[in-house]
Order: C-alpha cells, then structure tokens, then sequence
C-alpha cells in the first residue's frame, strides 16, 4: 500500500535532505493569519544550510554568514533555483 502510493505520488512527494552549503529559501509562514498577507514578502532568502540537526530541522545562516538563531523546520524550507 505505501509503496504504491510512493509510485502514484512521485512527482509530487519533496526530499528535504538539504546537504550543508545548499541555498534555500525560507517560507514566511507568520504572515499567514493577517488580513494584508499578499502585500508582503511570502519568502526570505536566499540563505545557507549549515547543518541539520537530530530532530529534523535546519541551521540557517545569511549569505554574509550569520547563523540565525532558530533553527528552521523543514516545511518551511525551499530549494532556491538560480
């Protein structure tokens, strides 16, 4: 059963093995709830992977190399394509 719905869903399932030095982009997920969330900024980015921890979220840094300080969970990490 689950394998075939691997097979049917293929195309749609995401990998979120992001490995360290891979550009993301972070989804601004607190904007969700308010009444002007179309007039601002859906994503932040592009930034850094540094590592991923043990419990399946990501250390994120900016491009200049400041880590930040939460570590980010992986629903709200995209692949940025150049």
């Amino acid at each position: 059963m689950a394998d075939q719905f691997k097979a049917d869903h293929e195309h749609i399932l995401a990998n979120y093995n992001f490995k360290p030095g891979t550009l993301v982009l972070i989804c601004n997920t607190h904007i969700e709830k308010e009444l002007n969330h179309k007039s601002k900024p859906q994503f932040f980015g592009p930034m850094v992977v540094v590592t991923h921890t043990a419990r399946g979220s990501y250390v994120i840094a900016n491009l200049d190399g400041a880590v930040l300080k939460a570590c980010i969970t992986q629903f709200r990490i995209y692949l940025y394509h150049q």
